[in-house]
């Protein structure tokens, strides 16, 4: 009697049959359509995958109330630091500010020395080097565009009131004369000196550190 020789099954074959898919030719289509789905959603997480909640980087024309982002940005790009020989002497008479009030905005904040790169949480920086109240020039005030904090800044308004505390509790109060919500990151003519007692304000308008920058321009009220 001839014996009939067994038939051996193809790897793939014994495989789905082992994890229960069988053999019926669409059963092994979709399990195999599942596996490439699987691997392709897996090398999109790996890549990070796009960008969600990110900032729009163009900021409405002059003149017009900007809306705030979405999301606010988590870092504020540095301002391009100017040489040592740019950097001008304070006068004696500059009285350093403590804090920064924009009331209709609901900005309050601490204001410390920065180092013109970092911007400090749920604080604004003094640019070093720029004038301080009664100091005769620019007076440079900048953070991150979060709430609690900048994010505001992009409601400013011409006529908006902007209040510095000052260390030997007396106050100055600026009226917003100029919003720019498109400034060059690399604008270095807004840290320069003034003839005549300036405050600026800026805050970020996205992530990319090259972004343009949002600049609020205010002068003492008299």
């Amino acid at each position: 009697m001839r014996r009939r020789r067994r038939r051996r099954s193809s790897p793939l074959r014994r495989f789905t049959r082992f994890i229960g898919v069988g053999q019926s030719r669409t059963r092994l289509a979709l399990f195999i359509g599942a596996i490439a789905i699987a691997v392709l959603g897996a090398g999109v997480a790996l890549q990070g995958g796009p960008t969600v909640g990110a900032v729009a980087s163009t900021p409405p024309a002059t003149g017009v109330s900007p809306r705030p982002p979405a999301t606010p940005t988590p870092s504020l790009p540095s301002v391009a630091t100017p040489t040592p020989s740019a950097i001008p002497s304070i006068a004696p008479e500059a009285i350093v500010a403590e804090r920064i009030r924009i009331e209709r905005l609901g900005i309050n904040l601490r204001i410390i020395e920065g180092d013109g790169i970092d911007a400090p949480i749920d604080k604004a920086a003094h640019y070093p080097g720029t004038s301080w109240p009664d100091g005769g020039s620019n007076i440079y005030i900048y953070g991150h565009a979060q709430e609690g904090m900048f994010l505001a800044l992009w409601d400013a308004t011409v006529g908006d009131e902007v209040i510095l505390d000052l260390v030997d509790g007396t106050s100055r109060t600026y009226l917003v004369t100029e919003v720019k919500p498109r400034v060059p990151w690399n604008a270095l003519e807004y840290l320069d000196p003034t003839p005549t007692e300036r405050l600026t304000i800026q805050t970020s308008t996205s992530y990319t550190p090259t972004a343009p920058r949002f600049v609020v321009i205010a002068e003492p009220k008299t």
